[in-house]
């Protein structure tokens, strides 16, 4: 008896609260709870190594021992996960599902804040080479089904002590996202130029959205939506509709460090005079840290009239602050 109690004993605080299991590629078997599934990581609480991080790569599968609420492409359900032989795949309910399509319910809500602002030199890509003052701003909230973008930017330019250029640009999206794939996007920009004359641009768009590819941060999504535009200035007002075409990218590089993007739209109204209207937006930022970058973005805007086109280009270096 004097023997047998301690073993008893031992064996009750070493034995884990959950039984679930994690196996890995190299052939390793985690027992604990698991607390936390996420695009790129999981994370299982054990009774022999406190809380253990580990890289979605490394994972072969896992299963649960309880019931959990679970989000399956998006989609909450509450389920028990079994073992699946194929490598990167868990079964439920007897369906084959890829872990990077679950994520583990928290008991409230959570949204993803980030954030930068940017003060930048902005040189024309023109005869006259002119300086601007540029100054960009972004808010970005994100929760399971939505998602928030505000983007601010102002420009002032000043040639020979003249002010030339008085720009202030809001655009703002909401996203509905339905699944992993799919998505309905509603946004709006408005953009006020005034020095000796001032005219205004706004639009309201809608419609689907698909991701063509990414995980985490890396995306391609492509939009095709109906816009309705007016423009005007003090002599005259113009209200129009079009049908527009849209590629959204961003991709990290280098642990990060390293980000491209691309903010590409297309739009064809339904007036004879314009054939299409182009905005492109492109570049990359370094992140020196996590809170300090530095950037390069070219942009490129194209009005094709039946008489004529007009292209207005230029090249932005700067550097910021993420938050």
């Amino acid at each position: 008896m004097r023997i047998l109690f301690p073993i008893f004993a031992l064996s009750l605080i070493t034995a884990p609260c959950h039984a679930d299991t994690v196996w890995l590629i190299n052939g390793d078997r985690i027992s604990g709870e698991i607390i936390e599934l996420a695009k790129s990581s999981l994370k299982i609480k054990t009774r022999y190594a406190a809380t253990l991080s580990l890289d979605l790569s490394a994972v072969k599968s896992f299963q649960t021992d309880a019931k959990q609420h679970w989000e399956v492409n998006l989609t909450p359900r509450s389920a028990v996960i079994a073992q699946n032989e194929r490598q990167g795949y868990v079964s439920i309910d007897g369906q084959t599902v890829a872990i990077q399509d679950l994520a583990l319910l928290p008991s409230q809500a959570t949204w993803k804040k980030s954030g930068l602002l940017e003060t930048t030199l902005d040189v024309d890509n023109d005869k006259n080479r002119k300086e601007k003052l540029h100054i960009n701003g972004e808010l970005n909230l994100e929760s399971k089904h939505w998602r928030h973008s505000l983007a601010a930017e102002t420009k002032r330019d000043k040639e020979r002590d003249k002010l030339t250029e008085d720009t202030l640009e809001l655009h703002y999206t909401l996203d509905y996202l339905i699944n992993t794939h799919w998505l309905i996007r509603a946004d709006t920009s408005y953009r006020a130029e005034g020095v000796d004359t001032t005219s205004h641009y706004w639009y309201l768009a809608a419609g689907p959205g698909y991701r063509l590819w990414g995980e985490g941060k890396d995306k391609l999504d492509a939009v095709f939506a109906y816009n309705h535009f007016w423009v005007g200035n003090r002599k005259f007002d113009l209200e129009l509709s079009a049908w527009s075409f849209a590629l959204d990218y961003q991709q990290f590089w280098l642990d990060e460090k390293l980000e491209t993007f691309t903010d590409a739209r297309i739009a064809f109204p339904d007036i004879d005079i314009i054939d299409y209207i182009s905005n492109t937006s492109s570049g990359l930022r370094y992140h020196l840290n996590h809170s300090i970058h530095l950037s390069l973005k070219y942009d490129y805007n194209e009005t094709r009239f039946s008489l004529g086109t007009l292209k207005d280009s230029s090249y932005v270096l700067g550097a910021g602050v993420d938050f």
